[in-house]
């Protein structure tokens, strides 16, 4: 538009000196009024559209991102228009507070579980119950384990494991492709725990099922009752020192597992232990409904020596606390710099 000055709103003559365009009639002053409101109309639609598009653009954006599990790219404006909270400094600090308190649970859980549960089964009350509520599937899992790896498929419930009569062709298969598969992705992803304990467990599958023959194999299965229900327990017992990043710690399952374990370990543990000095520990008789006891089995029907037997069961359970007591030792060589009040970073 021309200078209002120099020329009419309305059909743009030059103006004239009075207040009418001699050409159009129009008194300049309305003119100008109506021009000028006119344009502010026009700016303030193109603000509005303006905005409109932008909070289309921003919808759509935010559509896309949760249809794409990403976060957003922009702030939204009710958000990006709150201001700065500071952090209270009760809260500095966080971060380290709670690795210190995960350096003391290292320290004091796994001994505290072993002698919460030492003292659990020397009560003849309480033992009872927990025989029946934790330890007894682990013991029945330890048959179905160890006939797993001697080459049997088998079948665990509460008091009794159903196990084939001849070797499997489908299970020690299986069970090789899972292990093999194990050992080769921890080898890939540099996991050398998985690599491991893959290439452990290959060992004795391999010993297992081709080192030992039909009934060496049912001797062992037996025997796999109280011994697989001490490295079951031990191994769970173990779970509670999994990184911070773990689906067992982020989701508290640890706990419970180191609870399970460390009363599965001691049941049979303790006693082993004491039938060193005390043979008549040992359980032997018949079970109603299930037939003879493990420690009758081994030794009526596979010829094993009392003696034997005693000190095969405390070796594993031995094994299995040394085992656990270096990962305990090395767990708190870690946070050693946390336990002292220094700032090391709990792993």
């Amino acid at each position: 538009m021309s200078d209002p000055s120099a020329s009419c709103p309305r059909c743009g003559a030059p103006r004239a000196a009075g207040p009418e365009c001699p050409s159009c009639g129009v008194i300049y002053l309305r003119a100008e009024a109506r021009a000028a409101a006119r344009s502010a109309e026009a700016r303030d639609a193109a603000q509005r559209d303006a905005a409109l598009r932008e909070v289309e653009d921003r919808r759509l954006a935010l559509r896309e991102a949760l249809e794409g599990h990403a976060a957003p790219t922009f702030v939204p404006p009710h958000i990006e228009a709150m201001p700065d909270l500071a952090t209270p400094d009760i809260f500095d600090g966080g971060d380290v507070a709670r690795e210190r308190f995960e350096a003391r649970l290292r320290l004091w859980v796994l001994p505290a579980a072993l002698l919460v549960a030492y003292l659990a089964v020397r009560s003849p009350g309480f033992h009872a119950f927990l025989r029946i509520v934790l330890t007894m599937p682990v013991h029945e899992v330890g048959h179905a384990v160890t006939a797993w790896f001697c080459g049997f498929s088998a079948t665990p419930s509460l008091w009794v494991t159903s196990v084939s009569e001849e070797r499997s062709v489908f299970i020690p298969l299986a069970l090789t492709v899972l292990l093999s598969a194990l050992t080769y992705q921890g080898w890939k992803r540099r996991q050398w725990t998985w690599l491991g304990v893959g290439a452990v467990l290959l060992l004795a599958q391999a010993v297992g099922t081709l080192g030992l023959d039909r009934m060496q194999g049912r001797a062992m299965i037996t025997f796999g009752g109280d011994g697989g229900m001490m490295v079951l327990g031990a191994a769970l017992m173990a779970t509670f020192y999994v990184p911070p990043e773990h689906y067992l710690r982020r989701h508290a399952l640890r706990w419970g597992f180191v609870v399970i374990g460390a009363a599965a370990f001691m049941d049979g543990f303790e006693q082993w232990w004491a039938a060193l000095s005390h043979v008549e520990r040992i359980p032997f008789g018949a079970i109603e409904g299930v037939g003879m006891s493990d420690p009758s089995k081994l030794v009526q029907t596979h010829g094993w020596n009392i003696s034997h037997l005693i000190r095969r069961y405390v070796a594993v359970g031995s094994t299995c606390l040394v085992a656990l007591g270096v990962l305990y030792l090395g767990a708190l060589w870690r946070v050693r710099g946390l336990l002292r009040g220094g700032g090391a970073e709990a792993g």
